[in-house]
C-alpha cells in the first residue's frame, strides 16, 4: 500500500477547458454562433447566415442552443444572428426572423418544463434514497441491539439501542444548554464513550465538522475528540494518514486487513490506525470515526459493521438535533422526527421550489381524534407522516404529504370522509398549509386568527 494521497484526480487541460465552457452558458452560445457565422462566411460571403440553403441551418442551431441552455441563450443567439441579418443583407428577412423567434420561444418553453420535471424528479429521488438510508440505519441498529442483548443478557442487560437512546436524550439536553459552548465536541465524546463500553474500543478519535452544517470536509472546518489516549493528535496529522485519507476518498469504511480480506491488528506498516469509518449526510462526509487501538478478539467484521451503523445513526440523529435548535416555526409539535421532516421539506421548498403540504384536522373530541388517526394510518403512503398535536382542549391531526400539492391533500380528505360511516366522526374542521405558511399553521394551532 502506498502512503501517498490519491484523493484528487489530476485533470487534463481539456477537461478544465470543457468545464469552464459549460459553466458559462452565454460564452458557449457566443462561441457556437460565431463558429456558425464563420462557416457561413467561408461558404458564401453574401449569405453568411445560410438563409438560402436547402437545409434550415439556423433553425438547427437555435434548437440545439435553446434546448441545451434555455430561453436566455436562445434569445442571445437569435440577437446575434438578427444583427448579422440587419447589417450584412440588402433587406432584412423579417419572415425568417419571426419564424426563428417563434421556434426559440416554443423550444425555450419546452426546455423550462423539461428542466423543472428533471429537477423535481432528482429532488424526489434524493429524498426517497435518503429516507431509505435513514430507515435502514434505524432498522439495523435495532437488529444490533437485539443481537447484543441475546449475547450479553446476563452481563449487560441494557441493549445497545437503549444506550443510543440515552445518549441522544443527553445530546438533546446539551443542545439546549447555553452554558456548553463546544456542543459538537460534547456530542461526539458521548458517542466514543458508548463505543468504548459496548464495543471495547480501547483508543479512538472522531473527526467532525465543527459548525454542524454540511461543509467541505477540510482541515480548516474540522475538530477532533479522542478517548483512551493522553497524546494530543492533530487534525492535520490524522488527515494525512493513509487509512484516513483512503476512507475520505472512497466515502466508505477502510480497515487494516490480512491476505484474506479479514480485519486484523497485525499489519500496521502504512498507518498508525486500524480503521476509519465515515458518516455521510446527503452524500457528504460530516464525521469520521478513527479506531487506533482495539483488542484483536473484537476487531472483526461484525463489530466493525455494528460500529459503522451506530456511527451513522448517531450522526444523523445529532444532525437533526442541531438543525432543529433554531427551528421554532412548528414548536408546538413535540415529535422530533416529524419536526425534522417539516424542516427538510421547507429547505427543499426554499432551495428548489418543490413544495409540500400539511393537512390538519381539528376536533375537540379525543375519541374522534383517535378514530380518525386509526383510519388515516391505513390510508397514508409510505413517505406520508401522521402526528397528533394537543393544544389546550383541542386535538390537531397533522398529516405531512412530502412533495405534494393542495389537491393531493384535498383528495385524501375526501377519501377519508367517504370511508367514515358514523356521521359524528365527520364533524371536524380541516385546513391545508404549504411550506410557506408555517406561521399560519402555528396560529391555527393556537386559534389566534386575529394576531
Amino acid at each position: 500500500m502506498s502512503s501517498k494521497s490519491q484523493r484528487v484526480k489530476e485533470k487534463t487541460k481539456l477537461d478544465t477547458a470543457a468545464k469552464l465552457i459549460h459553466k458559462y452558458a452565454y460564452t458557449e452560445t457566443l462561441i457556437v454562433v460565431s463558429v456558425f457565422l464563420l462557416i457561413g462566411y467561408s461558404v458564401d460571403p453574401k449569405d453568411i447566415c445560410l438563409l438560402n440553403a436547402d437545409i434550415p441551418y439556423i433553425i438547427l442551431l437555435l434548437t440545439i442552443v435553446t434546448l441545451f441552455h434555455g430561453f436566455e441563450s436562445g434569445i442571445l443567439a437569435l440577437t446575434v444572428i438578427s444583427a448579422v441579418m440587419w447589417f450584412f443583407y440588402p433587406t432584412f428577412h423579417y419572415i425568417d426572423f419571426l419564424t426563428f423567434l417563434l421556434i426559440t420561444l416554443l423550444l425555450s418553453q419546452f426546455h423550462y418544463y423539461w428542466t423543472m420535471r428533471l429537477q423535481r424528479a432528482e429532488v424526489d429521488a434524493d429524498y426517497k434514497s435518503h429516507k431509505l438510508a435513514e430507515l435502514s440505519r434505524a432498522f439495523y441498529s435495532l437488529k444490533i441491539s437485539h443481537d447484543q442483548l441475546e449475547k450479553n443478557y446476563v452481563v449487560k442487560p441494557m441493549s445497545i439501542r437503549n444506550a443510543v437512546k440515552y445518549i441522544l436524550n443527553l445530546n438533546e439536553q446539551i443542545a439546549h444548554d447555553d452554558t456548553i459552548i463546544e456542543k459538537q465536541r460534547a456530542f461526539h465524546a458521548n458517542l466514543l464513550q458508548l463505543l468504548e463500553k459496548s464495543f471495547n474500543l480501547t483508543s479512538g478519535h472522531i473527526i467532525f465538522l465543527e459548525h454542524g452544517v454540511i461543509e467541505d470536509f477540510k482541515e480548516e472546518n474540522l475538530g477532533v475528540v479522542s478517548i483512551g489516549t493522553d497524546e494530543k493528535v492533530g487534525v492535520e496529522d490524522m488527515m494525512h494518514d493513509y487509512i484516513v485519507d483512503k476512507a475520505i476518498a472512497r466515502k466508505s469504511p477502510v480497515y487494516i486487513s490480512d491476505d484474506a480480506g479479514e480485519p486484523t491488528t497485525a499489519n500496521k506498516e502504512q498507518s498508525r490506525f486500524l480503521a476509519a469509518i465515515p458518516a455521510l449526510i446527503n452524500d457528504k462526509i460530516v464525521s469520521l470515526l478513527v479506531i487506533e487501538k482495539m483488542p484483536f478478539m473484537f476487531f472483526n467484521r461484525e463489530y466493525l459493521t455494528s460500529m459503522t451503523i451506530i456511527h451513522e445513526y448517531f450522526t444523523l440523529e445529532t444532525y437533526k438535533t442541531v438543525q432543529l435548535v433554531d427551528f421554532y416555526e412548528v414548536d408546538l409539535i413535540e415529535s422530533k422526527e416529524f419536526k425534522f421532516e417539516i424542516f427538510r421539506m421547507k429547505k427543499l421548498y426554499e432551495q428548489f421550489g418543490v413544495n409540500s403540504v400539511l393537512l390538519v384536522l381539528r376536533t375537540k373530541s379525543e375519541l374522534r381524534a383517535m378514530r380518525l388517526m386509526d383510519r388515516l394510518d391505513g390510508m397514508l403512503r409510505s413517505l406520508d407522516m401522521l402526528q397528533l398535536v394537543k393544544v389546550e382542549e383541542r386535538f390537531y391531526i397533522t398529516i405531512l404529504l412530502p412533495m405534494n400539492d393542495k389537491s393531493s391533500a384535498l383528495g385524501l380528505l375526501n377519501r377519508l370522509r367517504n370511508t367514515l360511516e358514523d356521521e359524528k366522526d365527520k364533524k371536524f374542521d380541516s385546513m391545508t398549509f404549504n411550506m410557506g405558511q408555517l406561521n399560519l399553521l402555528n396560529k391555527y394551532y393556537r386559534n389566534n386568527y386575529e394576531d
